[in-house]
């Protein structure tokens, strides 16, 4: 990871109920586009009023940010507040996600 810049892994909750994880190298700066509807920002999401960044973790390079992000995607939405709720650290979070299969 020497010149790449660092990866987060973020959850966002959408309109008060749904939750939406992603990746950026700045969570508050893609949440701007996320919230203004840019064309860079998730088609998922546009259909959103509310967002709000709920939790992001510092994942590392782009490659462990996505890997990340596909595992926690699965997860069940009780597990994704957890992981919000409790704060989880990049470790507590993979430790998380190997107990689930």
């Amino acid at each position: 990871m020497d010149n790449e810049a660092a990866y987060y892994l973020y959850i966002l909750l959408c309109d008060q109920k749904i939750l939406y994880t992603g990746i950026a190298i700045d969570p508050l700066t893609r949440l701007s586009e996320h919230q203004k509807g840019h064309p860079n920002g998730a088609k998922f999401t546009r259909r959103f009023k509310q967002l709000e960044l709920v939790y992001q973790v510092k994942a590392g390079s782009r490659a462990e940010a996505q890997s990340l992000e596909i595992k926690v995607k699965k997860l069940n939405r009780k597990n994704k507040l957890e992981v919000i709720n409790n704060k989880l650290s990049l470790i507590e979070l993979k430790v998380l996600l190997a107990t689930e299969k």
